[in-house]
């Protein structure tokens, strides 16, 4: 039987999975736990028997949890159904499946939010054939957010290998990819920035999947170095609305069976409600949903944009509305940085200075002088950071982003 999980030192196949939900006849609608294989257990048990089910992260802290009750987490439920004798009988069942699942936004921007998918709207953009068959996912995301089920159910509906990675240290992932001959990755720019730079290449990793935040020229450059034999893609998907574009490179396009679902807005993405989940947060102008993406065309006519950066996260320095992803592709372009952190901090004349945290490359004897002599012939000043702190590593998000002062 194929391999469905490898975590750590631990190896489940289907047939494991399989005897899991026959066996255990009961489900936990709030899961909150570390293993990696009672959780996707646990969901699928949902799915097949159409049941609610609500995604913890392992380290949500109740406060967040609004409404829910600590009480309900990992409260046993029983569940009535025949034995399926087959794992591809299991895969039909969660493929029809009329259960509600709810996650939660990131929370970067402020309380995490409930939203509502189904199985339909978590999996639009799964593909399904032989080609798709014998692949190994490297397990790069936080399984309980969107992106960490999309690639659950792609992998899932193929019958393919997870190798669970998200969280590894540098060495360990190059470790895991090389042990375990890893064919697709799927992960936010930050985790292949942890890459960088790289021990050597990794010729097994035939695809190469970046979303979630925005990307550089230099991070693909060094992307295609690391995986010489891989077709790079880009994706924008959220929380809100799943998976809704892919890209080569950082220019998006909207397909034209979808033309009218979007609206731009003074620079700002709008989709369609019904593209999205169901959320009492959700706040619409002519049943178009604000996003906080801003992008800018590069063909309208063809529907080709590039993404800016998030509305929330323009700093006013003196009046002046500050891109902070702007100034970190600066720094990023700079030989010897390989990693850049901009961010605000108030400041009673200005409103906000801008601060920047950089990690040099190993054996770089980068300055912050000539840092700043570099900045100047690419940036307007005020977009130079006015205080540039070295550190050794970042702080990140439960979904494994940067985390912003």
């Amino acid at each position: 039987m194929e391999t469905f999980l490898i975590d750590k030192q631990n190896t489940y196949t289907y047939a494991d999975l399989l005897y899991t939900i026959n066996k255990d006849k009961v489900y936990r609608p709030l899961f909150k736990g570390t293993c990696l294989f009672q959780y996707f257990s646990n969901l699928v048990k949902a799915l097949v028997c159409n049941q609610p089910l609500i995604l913890l992260d392992s380290d949500l802290n109740f406060n967040e949890m609004g409404e829910l009750s600590e009480k309900q987490v990992n409260e046993q439920v029983p569940l009535i159904f025949h034995e399926f004798k087959s794992i591809d009988e299991v895969i039909a069942a969660v493929q029809v499946s009329t259960s509600e699942i709810t996650l939660f936004t990131s929370g970067t921007t402020g309380q995490p939010k409930k939203v509502i998918h189904t199985v339909f709207s978590l999996t639009r953009s799964v593909r399904i054939s032989e080609n798709n068959k014998g692949q190994i996912w490297g397990f790069a995301y936080n399984p309980t957010h969107m992106a960490g089920l999309q690639v659950f159910f792609q992998a899932f509906e193929n019958k393919n290998t997870l190798v669970n990675i998200f969280g590894n240290s540098r060495t360990a992932v190059y470790q895991a990819i090389d042990n375990n001959q890893i064919t697709h990755l799927s992960a936010k720019p930050t985790f292949y920035r942890l890459l960088l730079p790289y021990e050597h290449s990794c010729p097994s990793v035939v695809r190469v999947t970046l979303g979630g935040e925005k990307s550089d020229q230099h991070l693909y450059k060094s992307i295609s170095e690391i995986f010489p034999s891989a077709k790079i893609n880009n994706i924008y998907a959220s929380t809100e609305a799943g998976s809704l574009f892919a890209a080569r490179g950082d220019c998006f396009q909207i397909p034209d069976s979808l033309q009218d679902k979007f609206r731009v807005e003074m620079d700002e993405l709008l989709v369609h409600k019904s593209l999205l989940g169901q959320s009492d947060s959700f706040q619409f102008t002519d049943d178009y949903y604000h996003t906080g993406d801003l992008i800018e065309w590069v063909d309208k006519e063809k529907g080709l944009f590039r993404f800016k950066s998030r509305k929330n996260e323009l700093i006013n320095v003196g009046g002046y509305k500050v891109n902070p992803e702007e100034t970190e592709n600066a720094l990023l372009a700079i030989v010897g940085i390989s990693q850049a952190l901009v961010y605000g901090k108030a400041n009673s004349v200005l409103g906000n200075i801008l601060c920047a945290d950089i990690k040099i490359e190993a054996g770089s004897s980068l300055t912050e002088l000539e840092i700043r002599n570099q900045l100047k012939s690419n940036l307007q000043d005020f977009k130079i950071p006015r205080r540039i702190k070295f550190v050794e590593s970042f702080a990140l998000t439960r979904t494994g982003k940067m985390k912003r002062l």
